[in-house]
């Protein structure tokens, strides 16, 4: 289908419209590419330590336009994949035109670097609103399920088979636009922030999500949705998490094997509870009953944002997105720091959680997504790139330090939170797979 072929649908709480029970089939509008937002800076960069730079895709090698209604492109959320078929290894990234797809390793020479390829771009269900700022994904076998704060767009799933000898594409052209296999709808769902799949249990978890009831346009916002994966396109809702307490905004689900033995073996999902400014744990192994196990607050807080457990689920490593620039304007508060601070909360009871220290960053940028992988903290900081802390082990309990960084954002100072929007310019996401960091960028992929 040619670039440019559908017309945008005007944006409804129409339940038809919307794409949930009443009918009406989503359109997609492809747009053709006449021009891009801030440009992505290109590698390798200055202010590197530890780190080697491989390649790069920018924002308009992957086909991102700018936003109708904000001049400006970009990036969000990052996953990867690697086809148990060819070894080849993809990313996976959320855009504002949509979900775009890259080949970054070759599975027939393993370790060799290789320029990342452009793939293709499932394209966002409507450029009108702003709500493409944000995207998120996941990844169930061989499927990719990907959420967006688009209204209607569903959680769109596709076949990451069809990478396979795909051929590199040219942006804006025909063959650079795929088809989501399947779209999950149903129950009056109507958005999520963001994605999070436990696949032992075939289960996913929609965060931030809203549901719509029939023809009434009020819906609410921020709970949890839980789906079961056994159709793996054809999703079932099964739970959910809600309360006026709730404002979950990221969560991860593991089959808990840490030292707390009353917990052993069910599955435990921690929630990053955003506004609420807590952590809490579920027991979630009963999707349809899950228990709340605690609610930790800590000092500072402003917006728990996101986090991830260590491998021996001892600690939840976790950041607090709002916490330095509340530090830098009101330095009378001793629990906000002036720098992005990174906690620290020892999960050894799962039912008593307590904060365990915390690690303050030598940069002055907002850390967003962070994901943990054996002894490393892979972090995603805005205008100080991709930075590496180190887990170490004390007396009692872990310490973390900064084993490495790679500014990709050099345009911006990281020591300087001037408070406006270019403070959010640089890595939303980071995701290491293969021995190799892939970051997502809110202006430029590195990858």
């Amino acid at each position: 289908m040619a670039a440019g072929a559908h017309d945008v649908k005007t944006q409804t709480n129409d339940p038809a419209i919307l794409g949930h029970s009443g009918g009406g089939d989503l359109e997609v509008k492809r747009v053709p590419q006449t021009g891009k937002g801030m440009p992505s800076v290109a590698g390798p960069f200055p202010d590197t330590v530890g780190m080697d730079f491989l390649g790069q895709l920018t924002n308009e090698q992957l086909g991102v336009d700018r936003l109708i209604w904000s001049g400006a492109a970009f990036l969000s959320d990052i996953w990867g994949w690697t086809s148990p078929d060819t070894g080849d290894e993809y990313a996976l990234i959320g855009t504002s035109s949509g979900v775009a797809f890259a080949r970054i390793t070759d599975g027939s020479d393993p370790g060799a670097a290789k320029a990342p390829e452009f793939l293709g771009m499932i394209p966002t269900t409507d450029t009108q609103t702003q709500r493409n700022w944000w995207w998120d994904l996941r990844t169930y076998r061989h499927y990719v399920y990907y959420v967006t704060e688009v209204n209607g767009a569903g959680v769109a799933i596709f076949d990451l088979r069809k990478l396979d000898g795909r051929s590199a594409v040219e942006p804006g052209t025909e063959a650079a636009y795929l088809e989501a296999d399947a779209r999950y709808n149903a129950g009056g769902y109507l958005r999520a922030h963001n994605i999070a799949i436990h696949e032992a249990s075939g289960s996913a978890y929609l965060i931030g999500a809203s549901k719509i009831d029939g023809a009434d346009p009020t819906f609410t916002d921020d709970g949890v949705i839980i789906l079961d994966l056994s159709n793996p396109l054809a999703p079932v809702e099964v739970g959910t998490i809600i309360g006026d307490d709730i404002d979950s905004h990221d969560m991860q689900v593991v089959t808990y094997n840490g030292p707390d033995a009353k917990h052993v073996g069910k599955r435990i999902g921690f929630i990053s509870n955003g506004e609420a400014l807590d952590v809490r744990i579920y027991d979630v192994t009963n999707p349809a009953a899950p228990v709340l196990l605690s609610a930790t607050h800590y000092p500072g807080a402003s917006f728990t944002h996101q986090g991830w457990p260590t491998e021996d689920h001892r600690f939840f490593i976790f950041g607090d997105e709002e916490d330095e620039l509340f530090g830098l304007q009101d330095p009378r508060n001793p629990d906000l720091p002036d720098t992005a601070r990174t906690y620290i909360l020892d999960i050894s009871n799962l039912e008593a959680p307590a904060l365990g220290g915390t690690f303050d960053s030598p940069a002055a940028s907002i850390d967003h997504n962070l994901f943990v992988k054996g002894d490393k903290v892979y972090q995603a900081h805005y205008t100080a790139g991709i930075r590496v802390l180190d887990i170490m082990p004390t007396a009692t309990g872990i310490s973390l330090s900064e084993g490495g960084h790679m500014d990709t954002e050099p345009r911006l100072p990281n020591n300087n939170m001037n408070y406006n929007f270019n403070i959010f310019a640089g890595p939303w996401g980071v995701f290491p797979s293969s021995g190799a960091v892939r970051s997502s960028p809110a202006t430029a992929s590195t990858v």
